[in-house]
């Protein structure tokens, strides 16, 4: 996906930026230093005559390298001021890539667990038996609604059906959908082309998410799990925590907000 490639560039850009950086502040640090020990050195000897003959004679030389240490570090602060404009425009790509892939996933479902048709499903097999499931559900949703389905690899590789990744041409169209997501497990299997042995009653259907959100909806359940929440889940790229059936849903924007003690997230759940 393109946009995955300009997030890599981008982030390998950041990364050379943050090296070249590092470098700068070394190379400042050494020079202050070095400046010091001189002076220090200086300030300790005493002004014989022969000190004073060895300073006379070396004067311009040390002047010269002054110039060249102001002008060194001068070039330094012009090339530091450079690079905080360069990862502030870098930081704002980034930024520009994650909030288009997320406009891109917006029209994306993920269904999981609806069986094979055959081991080398066509994406026009997937996207007629998304239809079909999409309609028993009582979804008003057609072929020319979708712009592609397709399957993907599971994840925990135990043998189960490929995952479908259903992209929508208009978002009423998933909206449909999604507004009726819980009957996708009460599907009848021989209505969509099963035979009936085959069960459905573990399908499930979710927001396709990009994978920034995925990375904090992941995070967020482990922090509804250490911290005794009931409800962590996403919506629009957006992930939520709640603690119980009487509090607020809290929005999760990034993985700093997840660091908050968990006092902090029920202090705000409560906020009128």
């Amino acid at each position: 996906m393109e946009a995955a490639k300009l997030r890599k560039e981008n982030q390998e850009l950041k990364q050379e930026i943050q090296t070249f950086s590092a470098e700068l502040e070394s190379l400042q640090s050494l020079i202050t230093h070095q400046r010091a020990a001189e002076s220090h050195e200086i300030q300790g000897t005493s002004l014989d005559a022969e000190t004073k003959s060895y300073l006379d004679f070396y004067s311009k030389e040390y002047d010269d390298l002054s110039k060249f240490r102001r002008q060194a570090q001068s070039e330094i602060q012009r090339l530091s001021t450079r690079l905080t404009e360069l990862s502030s425009k870098v930081d704002a790509v980034g930024k520009a890539v994650d909030e288009l892939q997320d406009y891109s996933y917006q029209f994306n479902v993920k269904i999981i667990n609806v069986p094979e048709i055959k081991q080398q499903e066509t994406a026009r097999e997937t996207s007629d038996l998304c239809v079909a499931l999409f309609n028993d559900m009582g979804a008003v949703v057609s072929l020319q609604d979708l712009d592609v389905a397709h399957r993907v690899p599971r994840r925990d590789q135990d043998g189960g059906p490929k995952s479908i990744i259903c992209k929508f041409i208009r978002r009423l169209a998933k909206f449909e959908v999604m507004n009726r997501r819980r009957d996708a497990c009460k599907v009848d299997p021989s209505g969509i082309g099963f035979s009936e042995d085959v069960f459905l009653n573990a399908v499930r259907i979710f927001d396709h998410l990009s994978p920034r959100p995925q990375q904090v909806l992941f995070e967020a359940k482990k922090f509804k799990d250490r911290n005794n929440y009931q409800y962590c889940w996403a919506k629009d790229s957006v992930v939520y925590l709640r603690g119980d059936s009487e509090s607020r849903p809290i929005k999760i924007k990034d993985f700093g907000e997840l660091r908050r003690p968990a006092g902090d997230f029920r202090a705000a759940q409560t906020a009128s």
